[in-house]
């Protein structure tokens, strides 16, 4: 790990020769273009250049940046269902909806706060097998 103003660089040595020149391997696939800049971005941290912005797709937005908490939050909850028991209208008051007043019954299971919690727990747990990788491609 190698500490930037803009964001920290993750490098992976492999077998490093003392005195040998660094070589890039660049994983050609649909986040090709942004392992260029990755790797321009590193050359010039490591020609002691002044650091660059961060390109666009290197870091989730705000909005996405609290999304994405809210969505390992319900995770949590989710994988957790059965040694505590927490429901999904308990989720959805926890952590989609905090000053929700709809009650359980049949109120609950007719509403969009329903739905949508469910969604958004689906979507957790799609993230959870697999679906991050989209995530890291942007």
């Amino acid at each position: 790990m190698l500490g930037d103003i803009d964001g920290p660089h993750r490098l992976w040595v492999r077998d490093p020769l003392k005195g040998s020149a660094l070589a890039y391997v660049i994983v050609r696939d649909d986040a090709v273009d942004l392992r260029h800049a990755a790797a321009r971005r590193l050359d010039r941290r490591l020609a002691g250049a002044p650091p660059m912005r961060l390109p666009p797709g290197f870091a989730p937005t705000s909005f996405q940046r609290r999304r994405l908490c809210m969505l390992l939050d319900i995770l949590d909850a989710a994988l957790d269902r059965e040694r505590t028991g927490i429901t999904t209208h308990e989720i959805a008051r926890r952590h989609v909806y905090p000053a929700m007043t709809i009650g359980r019954g049949n109120e609950w299971k007719s509403s969009a706060e329903r739905r949508r919690t469910q969604r958004l727990i689906d979507e957790a747990l799609a993230l959870m097998d697999g679906g991050y990788r989209a995530l890291l491609r942007g």
